[in-house]
């Protein structure tokens, strides 16, 4: 245990964190921003922070923006001028429109060829820092020093779960792009909490004894830097970060007290908050180094640092083709670790964990207990789990097969237990659903994320599927004619949906935006406010859902949701949108492209007899041009 009086101390050696954090803050925020910030010069601040100048202090915070997503209206639109300057808005996945994140350098390379083939994906990101998240962190800790601290690191710092992450996971107002004072913080206090951990558990973890000599308490610090750091330390960075041992010995610290600096060094470093996207020439356009793309497949993969295995390929050099690229994926891909990772991520894309914070009004929906909310977020992850791994991709759209328990078969209007089928230990069972249901799109858990307290909203509904399911952006809400609304609102209370609905379509001030996502709510017009099937209103108006569908999902006619369902996977765009939010996701930030772009349309191999499973547009994605390769930035 180190004694209060020697933190204090080493915590007065690790000040120059602080200041070091600001002037790296500031690099990496002139570059997101698109600076003329050349990567060379970040890679030199880089070399430089690891605390190699001990006693530097700066009392002022650090500089950065976090990019944060953009706050909703209650009709579900984005709010027009809010959100991060570090770049251009993107769909996001509750049907809001959200900052991008990424820094946009260059427009994108213009990948169709003569024919409208595509002959090359697109490079959007340049080359850049990217900054862990906090569930990154906490992994890459408990990769470190075990699973036990690491829970207690969750618990303590209140790192939301998996399922929670924002989607892209830095598109969050508690992260953001760049570290600033906040975040600094947290980082800080877990860097210390795993300093003390060490500390206490040192005979444990180094196998150097009670009674560490200084030589092997050295030796287990350098380990834990190169294992902290994700490779080799260069040089100079081995020179200043040895230096804090050195010191704090020549400062009359013990061995055990140099271990706790240098650990608290080591978790304190941007080159673990941080990882790095320049390439073998930070100053030229390329793809990453061997170790760059180990990290970049762990945690887009798995959301932890690179394991041996993929460490031992960057060692020797083979993460550099498509094969040796793809063997790693498809090894990776067969672990608990990565397929609970990547069904979170999904879970966190459909936005289901919104359903926290609905609100239904008692007397509309009696059923709506805290319990059935409860359920609907179970039976969602349970389908994401079940159907992820399990043939084509599209049965997450279309599959009427998914997870049950007493109140939810209740709502399905299905017997319970299913025949012949196992319960779990939360009393969930398989169920085949009614012919009316298809996939999420017509899960309790889904609709009612977009509902109003009183009614279902075709509105929110059909911006939420425009966004989620075709990757479209959902215009922004006219506050200019905010107050025009609430009185066209307020004259047609008493209208059904389908009239309310052909009335935005007739007024020229509405339709330009309306006719874009009001379709896909109609369609879904037939489950009320907490996903129960309906064949009428509260008015008792006969409820048609028949609509013809915009161009851009086909431009057919539908006559009820799970035809609406099957029409998108015809057309092919639910599949590009999940690939494109594939390579959101794992850009980290966002990306900027579409869903029809090249970037896309190679990971789905549009025009090609492909597998279209959903570890097939993983695989696709870790391939990809996009995913392994940068351009040189803004001014280069």
């Amino acid at each position: 245990m180190i004694d209060p009086t020697s933190q204090e101390r080493i915590s007065q050696q690790h000040r120059c964190e602080r200041h070091d954090r600001a002037a790296f803050a500031r690099h990496h925020t002139c570059h997101t921003t698109r600076s003329s910030q050349n990567p060379a010069a970040l890679l030199a601040v880089l070399a430089t922070f690891a605390c190699s100048d001990i006693g530097t202090q700066d009392t002022s915070p650090p500089v950065g923006s976090a990019t944060s997503p953009m706050p909703s209206t209650t009709d579900g639109f984005a709010s027009p001028g809010l959100g991060s300057s570090a770049g251009p808005t993107a769909p996001g996945p509750n049907g809001t429109s959200v900052p991008s994140g990424v820094p946009s350098g260059p427009e994108p390379v213009a990948g169709p060829g003569p024919n409208g083939e595509c002959v090359q994906a697109e490079v959007v990101a340049p080359k850049r820092l990217v900054r862990l998240t906090f569930n990154q962190l906490t992994n890459s800790v408990e990769s470190l020093l075990g699973r036990d601290l690491a829970a207690q690191l969750r618990d303590k710092f209140e790192i939301p779960a998996a399922t929670e992450r924002t989607f892209p996971p830095l598109n969050n107002p508690r992260e953001g792009s760049v570290i600033i004072d906040a975040q600094w913080q947290t980082g800080d206090a877990l860097a210390r909490d795993a300093a003390q951990y060490v500390t206490d558990n040192f005979e444990t973890l180094s196998g150097c004894g009670a009674a560490p000599t200084e030589d092997c308490a050295r030796g287990y610090a350098d380990e834990f830097a190169r294992r902290a750091y994700r490779r080799p330390l260069n040089d100079d960075e081995q020179l200043a970060y040895s230096s804090v041992f050195t010191k704090a010995v020549g400062g009359g610290a013990s061995a055990m007290e140099a271990v706790y600096a240098s650990v608290y060094a080591a978790l304190s470093a941007p080159q673990f908050l941080y990882r790095t996207e320049f390439g073998t020439d930070s100053a030229l356009p390329g793809a990453l180094s061997p170790y760059e793309t180990a990290s970049l497949l762990s945690y887009f993969l798995t959301d932890a640092p690179p394991d041996d295995e993929l460490l031992d390929a960057a060692a020797n050099d083979q993460l550099t083709t498509e094969q040796q690229i793809d063997g790693q994926v498809v090894r990776i891909l067969e672990t608990p670790q990565a397929r609970e990772n990547l069904q979170a991520a999904m879970f966190a894309y459909f936005g289901i964990s919104k359903l926290n914070t609905i609100v239904v009004d008692p007397d509309v929906a009696p059923r709506f207990t805290e319990g059935l909310r409860a359920s609907m977020m179970r039976e969602t992850e349970l389908f994401i789990n079940d159907t992820l791994w399990d043939g084509d991709v599209t049965q997450l759209l279309t599959s009427r097969q998914s997870f049950v328990n007493e109140g939810l078969a209740d709502l399905y209007e299905i017997p319970f237990p299913p025949s012949g089928a196992e319960l779990d230990d939360d009393g969930f069972a398989k169920a085949t659903l009614p012919d009316n249901r298809a996939g999420i799109l017509t899960q309790p858990g889904y609709l009612t994320t977009r509902s109003s307290p009183e009614k279902p909203s075709v509105v929110r509904r059909g911006l939420l599927v425009n966004a989620s399911l075709l990757c479209a952006t959902n215009p922004p809400f006219p506050e200019a004619q905010a107050e025009a609304i609430d009185a066209v609102n307020a004259t047609l209370a008493g209208a059904s949906e389908r009239e309310k609905a052909e009335f935005r379509a007739s007024s020229t001030e509405c339709k330009g935006c309306h006719l874009i996502f009001d379709s896909y709510g109609l369609a879904l017009d037939n489950f009320d406010v907490i996903g129960a099937y309906r064949t009428s209103d509260p008015e008792d108006r006969t409820i048609d859902a028949t609509v013809t569908l915009p161009d851009t999902a086909g431009g057919a006619t539908v006559t009820s949701a799970a035809q609406m369902a099957q029409e998108l996977v015809e057309t092919g765009a639910f599949t590009r949108c999940v690939a494109k939010n594939l390579i959101s996701y794992a850009l980290a930030e966002g990306s900027r492209i579409s869903a029809s772009s090249c970037a896309t349309r190679m990971v789905t191999g549009e025009g090609q007899t492909m597998d279209q499973s959903f570890g097939a547009l993983v695989r696709g994605v870790a391939r990809s041009t996009t995913f392994l390769t940068r351009n040189a930035g803004a001014d280069q």
